[in-house]
């Protein structure tokens, strides 16, 4: 019987040694495995761990949401590892998941947790929409103001080359090819 910690958070920016630092004091004996990646989207590391989990191991997070973002897909895993007799531990949620209760509950947070994603997800949007209605845009800003853009295009009317253009306004002749599109 082996234990193994797994870790996870979602971007470059975030770190996993939060969750590592409070399950390392709980479980010093087990194997961490931690790794940068989307819930949405593959997470390999978490594959090759659970491919290797046999009977009587256990699987420890510090909360179902590192296994997923999808209630369906957790249930699935969760569902998974019982079936071939591996004991999943959960810190935050404290849970027993071989239990009717426990996969209820279990079943319930999960939920609730991806109703959450989707709140976030549909308020920035319509915070975007309110900020685009006053005239504000977000994403990098243009670096090509409108006067190099009608002068380039100006300059083109008159016949001159993309390459006169460029050296004139000192815009790139790719960046220039896509502006007087």
């Amino acid at each position: 019987m082996a234990q193994y910690v797994y870790a996870r958070v979602s971007t470059q920016n975030q770190e996993t040694e939060n969750q590592i630092i409070h399950l390392r004091r709980i479980y010093p004996e087990a194997a961490f495995i931690s790794e940068t990646a989307s819930g949405a989207k593959s997470r390999p590391e978490l594959d090759a761990l659970v491919a290797k989990l046999q009977r009587g191991d256990e699987l420890i997070v510090s909360s179902l949401d590192r296994l997923g973002r999808k209630t369906s897909e957790i249930l699935v895993l969760i569902e998974s590892l019982e079936k071939r007799g591996v004991i999943l531990k959960s810190l935050r949620e404290g849970l027993d998941y071989s239990t009717v209760s426990g996969r209820l509950v279990t079943q319930i947070l999960i939920s609730v947790s991806e109703l959450e994603r989707s709140l976030i997800s549909m308020r920035t949007k319509v915070a975007l929409a309110a900020k685009r209605e006053k005239g504000i845009f977000g994403g990098r800003p243009r670096v090509h103001g409108d006067a190099i853009i009608a002068k380039a295009r100006e300059l083109r009317s008159q016949g001159k080359s993309l390459t006169a253009i460029a050296s004139e306004t000192g815009v790139s002749k790719t960046r220039l090819h896509q502006l007087l599109k």
